[in-house]
């Protein structure tokens, strides 16, 4: 029997939220993706709640279902999850993992891969360049550290506001301002780096001669006093180009910038 009126302990509190920003996708698999973690993570809890081995596996049952989202989006979900199970609201728990894994997958994606991380390594990869090694370490990993610790407060969020961080994440417009912002702050640094990240030039350069005076001109200065770094936001434009219009794979479109830039380095155009 469910052990009615019961709140859960801190220490089950505890070891879902490390199953969980631990364990999430150690068990991650095609056919239902993190619902495997999800479920583990909910054991201490439903050991806490039902008295029978039956009842706990018919319960961590429903949490095998499929569920995918952001791993650090998932802490405010498990968290309200918690707390809806807490209050035997075993419905309302399913649904809400349901609801909630697609806008946080969102949120979570464009804070980390889009803004946090790619700013980090680029900025790293640019130290690395320039030889501060030590710097560009600290520089990559120091920000991810701080996004993986902050699964914790996100999961203690989620459990306080139970069913709110529906309204939160679905009603409320900063949610939406905060993932538009990031992506359009991620792009345009990024985009900001493409000058000092890819070395296009051309090597060809010709002869004239003016009143008798023969001067040779480099063909790429004379690109720069049109459009500066012209040659690099080309490459950039074909590649997305590729990778967004035509669907070629980023393996592909690698090969394909290796293969050209080798041919017209060899012809002497490049340099």
């Amino acid at each position: 029997m469910a052990r009615t009126n019961k709140k859960l302990s801190k220490a089950a509190l505890s070891k879902c939220a490390t199953r969980h920003n631990w364990g999430l996708q150690w068990c991650w698999n095609y056919e239902r993706m993190q619902a495997s973690g999800f479920a583990w993570a909910m054991v201490p809890v439903m050991k806490e709640l039902y008295d029978t081995d039956e009842e706990v596996c018919s319960n961590l049952e429903r949490h095998m279902q499929f569920y995918n989202t952001h791993p650090a989006g998932s802490s405010p979900i498990i968290g309200a999850c918690c707390a809806l199970e807490e209050d035997y609201q075993t419905e309302m728990s399913d649904s809400l993992k349901v609801a909630l894994m697609g806008p946080f997958a969102g949120i979570g994606d464009t804070i980390q891969a889009v803004l946090v991380q790619a700013l980090a390594y680029i900025i790293g990869a640019s130290l690395a360049n320039d030889g501060q090694f030590a710097l560009a370490l600290l520089v990559t990993t120091v920000p991810m550290l701080i996004l993986f610790l902050l699964r914790w407060p996100l999961f203690n969020w989620g459990y306080k506001r139970s069913t709110g961080i529906i309204e939160d994440a679905t009603g409320n417009s900063d949610f939406n301002s905060l993932r538009e912002g990031a992506q359009i702050l991620g792009i345009t640094v990024v985009g900001g780096f493409v000058p000092s990240m890819i070395g296009v030039k051309l090597a060809y350069e010709y002869s004239t001669t003016i009143e008798g005076v023969t001067q040779t001109v480099k063909l790429q200065d004379t690109l720069d006093g049109v459009l500066p770094y012209m040659l690099p936001i080309v490459m950039v434009g074909a590649c997305y180009w590729l990778l967004k219009s035509k669907k070629v794979s980023p393996v592909k479109v690698i090969g394909i910038v290796a293969v050209v830039a080798f041919v017209l380095g060899a012809l002497g155009i490049l340099g």
